[in-house]
């Protein structure tokens, strides 16, 4: 009993403690699923059908050069790396839900490369950026080209960099949670151990049933010297 109220104190709690750490790993898992069936919904779709896929000079295709071959390629790339991250969403799940410590690594793994390739994403933005005016005017079909045109480009690195930071600490926070959902079932798997050995084990032996004994050869004949 008293472990089990020392277990209840230690939980851990994010959310600004408005959540426990298994329920938002839950919850982080739950998102990402939602985002992987989306994406991968979208892909099928682009590769079953081609023509629905802008072609031209437009943004999508700077670096297609008009290659549908290539893109398709490419989307069938897509499409097996997001059914692969899902298949690890679906596993860090049933860890969660299930209290399975290991089933939450591959999706931390996942999570730290994501991170670490985000980083170097935005540190590659951050050198291209002083060219980012000749970047939208080689891109006519930019979404809100014109608007971004007009302003200026102090401002607008500022936006971006802003916008980069956010997305990497609400990464960094979502690797922190499920990390701590690790550490958590880790630790609580551990104490019923403890507290909880098996107890079968620490029963005495069972004593030998009647046929047993009966069948057992009989001790050997008592003598006075013997007793000498």
């Amino acid at each position: 009993m008293q472990a089990k109220e020392g277990l209840k104190r230690g939980e851990a709690r994010c959310c600004c403690g408005c959540l426990h750490v298994r329920t938002g790993a839950i919850m982080i898992g739950l998102l990402h699923l939602v985002c992987h069936l989306l994406g991968m919904l979208v892909l099928a779709y682009l590769i079953t059908h081609p023509e629905a896929m802008p072609k031209g000079d437009t943004w999508y295709s700077l670096n297609y050069n008009g290659n549908d071959t290539t893109r398709g390629s490419d989307n069938c790339v897509a499409l097996a790396i997001t059914f692969f991250t899902f298949t690890m969403t679906l596993l860090m799940l049933y860890g969660a839900m299930k209290h399975r410590a290991g089933y939450l690594l591959p999706f931390f793994c996942i999570q730290v490369f994501d991170f670490t390739v985000g980083c170097l994403t935005a540190i590659g933005f951050v050198s291209y950026m002083p060219n980012i005016r000749t970047f939208m005017e080689q891109n006519p079909n930019l979404p809100y080209r014109d608007e971004l045109m007009k302003m200026d480009p102090q401002y607008l690195l500022l936006i971006c960099m802003a916008l980069f930071f956010l997305v990497m600490i609400v990464k960094a926070y979502f690797i922190g949670v499920v990390w701590g959902c690790y550490k958590y079932i880790t630790s609580r798997n551990l104490m019923e151990v403890i507290y909880y050995p098996d107890t079968e084990a620490l029963l005495p032996p069972t004593p030998p049933s009647y046929d047993t004994v009966t069948k057992m050869p009989p001790p050997p004949p008592y003598s006075a010297d013997a007793e000498a």
